[in-house]
């Protein structure tokens, strides 16, 4: 329904319209109460058929509006006119993505910096349980204070099929363009050219369906082409289904190459082989773009305390934590061919710092967890190789290279409780700084298990897990997190009668494990 200017939504006056898709037409108009410039979303009746259709608005509007995001544009209020519901939204004073690219691919680091901002917005609307499903350059804003991200949800109300005419026509409010006629049965929702496999194939399409798209949307960024192209419906759709986007390389594009591996990941056909969650995207890009500002992946260190506040350390040291922790996904993706046997090799991994060592008498002489581990397994027919870690540990590649059979890693090893740089202070607020280390191994397994199809981990704690039914909880949240790990992951909650492992039950019990995990 075309407003003229002057027409009163409620308090909402029309002042001029922005543009027109096929979800509807939007407007510019005046908030009369508040005196505030808003846009108004106002939908067509081809988006409202479906009798349950205004109940399932109205609650993703209210949704949508509770997403407090720099990031995101914010839903202020819904309504109805004449029975035809709208939307109203912040009034964004920018370009659109998909004008911006008409003239030309972004330089990377503006392309970066927009795969950040897309990344935390999705991961703050992924929390919240809302999919976007409809992530196209034509739906980002770029302002002065950033990318917006627009329409977010409103393709949740069902899901995508192909035409069941069998031409690869679609239909829908959101499919719109050359390559998508709206002439055809059944419902898709979404563009084409950046919509997930599953979404085509009429599945229910998860938070990882947006992660695919993103990762279409930043292959555009940066190299000025779509990652998909076809002269036809059905051949895009079949693009997307079967085929892999050209290499950035091949576009004549510079970029790290940790960036294209990023990329690839979020586009593979199989949404359990992309990065299963935004939050561990947005850290990759993230640690991406530092390593470009500081020119090196190494962590910075915390400054001797001064004159700041506590609190101000306390973020600091997280900081510095929580930047490590982006490494251990540094060059996520499949190896271009499988691993070779080699020898049979494990690597024992933990922290020198006292806190962290169980044996009195091992600590006293400044061992570690892993010299007792490797008394234990010394009689075996494998490789021992020791890694001393800790809070600024970041050799995983190294790890890699090793081609490891096993890994035997303390769930500690990543914290070892000096991140403040002060005694009173890492006592303190140990509880909110663990998570950061605890994170960091798994996202450092993650990629270990992605690199290296053979290697298996046995993960050890004395106090990590509360009891063993939070212990299995945890090794599902892993797998469940880096579906490549499922089946070759075991851990051991060391007891708390016998917490070293120099006592030989103990012992024998982390032994017994450590060869079944290797098949001896």
């Amino acid at each position: 329904m075309a407003l003229a200017p002057g027409t009163r939504l409620g308090p909402y006056e029309i002042v001029a319209a922005i543009g027109a898709g096929g979800m509807g037409e939007v407007y510019r108009a005046r908030d009369a109460r508040l005196d505030r410039t808003v846009a108004i979303k106002v939908l067509s009746s081809s988006t409202i058929a479906d009798p349950a259709f205004h109940e399932r608005f109205t609650r993703e509007a209210r949704s949508l509006s509770s997403l407090d995001h720099p990031h995101i544009c914010s839903v202020y209020d819904v309504g109805q006119q004449d029975g035809v519901p709208y939307l109203v939204m912040q009034f964004l004073d920018g370009e659109s993505l998909i004008n911006r690219l008409s003239r030309g691919p972004l330089p990377f680091d503006q392309a970066l910096t927009l795969g950040i901002q897309m990344a935390d917005a999705l991961a703050t609307a992924h929390r919240h349980g809302i999919v976007h499903r409809d992530l196209k350059p034509g739906n980002i804003i770029l302002t002065k204070s950033g990318a917006k991200l627009l329409d977010f949800g409103l393709a949740k109300r069902r899901n995508a099929v192909i035409s069941s005419a069998g031409s690869g026509a679609v239909t829908g409010a959101n499919a719109v363009g050359p390559s998508s006629p709206l002439t055809e049965r059944g419902t898709i929702l979404g563009t084409l050219h950046y919509m997930s496999p599953e979404q085509l194939r009429g599945e229910e399409a998860d938070a990882r369906s947006d992660i695919f798209s993103l990762g279409g949307v930043l292959y555009e960024a940066v190299s000025g082409r779509r990652p998909f192209e076809a002269s036809d419906s059905a051949s895009l759709i079949a693009a997307v289904l079967d085929r892999d986007p050209p290499s950035l390389a091949s576009t004549d594009v510079v970029t790290p190459p940790r960036f294209e591996r990023t990329l690839r990941t979020c586009l593979e056909k199989d949404p359990a082989e992309r990065w299963q969650s935004s939050r561990d995207l947005l850290r990759e890009l993230r640690w991406i773009a530092d390593e470009r500002s500081q020119g090196t992946a190494a962590a910075g260190s915390v400054a001797p305390l001064g004159s700041q506040s506590r609190r101000r350390w306390l973020w600091a040291g997280a900081a510095v934590v929580g930047a490590i922790v982006l490494a251990a996904w540094a060059t996520f993706g499949r190896p271009a061919a499988p691993v070779s046997a080699g020898p049979t090799t494990i690597v024992l991994m933990d922290s020198q710092h006292p806190a962290r060592v169980y044996d009195p008498a091992t600590r006293q002489a400044g061992g570690t967890n892993a010299d007792d581990l490797t008394d234990l397994l010394r009689d075996l027919p494998v490789t021992l190789l020791k890694e001393n870690t800790g809070a600024t540990w970041h050799r995983e590649d190294q790890i890699l290279r090793q081609n490891p059979s096993l890994i035997l890693v303390h769930r500690s090893c990543f914290y070892d409780s000096t991140l403040l740089g002060d005694p009173v202070l890492d006592l303190k607020y140990q509880d909110r700084l663990y998570e950061w280390p605890a994170d960091k191994l798994e996202a450092f397994m993650g990629y270990i298990a992605q690199g290296n199809p053979r290697t298996r981990f046995v993960v050890y704690s004395r106090r990590g897990w509360p009891s063993d039914e939070e212990r299995i909880v945890w090794m599902t949240g892993v797998e469940r997190r880096f579906p490549a790990i499922k089946g070759r992951l075991a851990s051991y909650m060391v007891p708390l009668d016998r917490a070293t492992f120099r006592d030989s039950r103990t012992g024998d019990e982390i032994r017994k494990i450590a060869i079944a995990m290797l098949g001896l």
